[in-house]
């Protein structure tokens, strides 16, 4: 897993310029990009596009086709994250595609 930074975090978010969307650097100024998300997390940026709220009328339906398991544990339309956690933690080095995808 990755281990988070306390100190480095608050360097940052001390550098952050919210008008600008950029880190402000004794040097230079940057950006965060899909990009470097994707590349950090191992992601692919490419597919349908996620976005905004939605009803989904057969959630549990969508959530087996999706994940290929059902949660118990919905809070309204949202799965709850503990259960993802318990769920989907670790990826067996010889999953098939489709597990990692629904691991992604």
């Amino acid at each position: 897993g990755c281990k988070l930074d306390p100190t480095l975090i608050s360097a940052l978010v001390k550098r952050w310029r919210p008008e600008t969307h950029t880190f402000h650097f004794p040097y230079s100024e940057c950006t965060i990009t899909l990009e470097d998300v994707a590349l950090q997390l191992g992601l692919p940026m490419d597919g349908r596009v996620v976005m905004g709220p939605m009803i989904i009328p057969d959630k549990e339906d969508f959530c087996v086709t999706l994940l290929g398991k059902v949660s118990n544990k919905f809070q309204g339309d949202r799965i709850d994250i503990k259960w993802l956690e318990n769920n989907f933690n670790e990826l067996d080095e010889h999953a098939i595609a489709l597990e990692k995808e629904q691991y992604a």
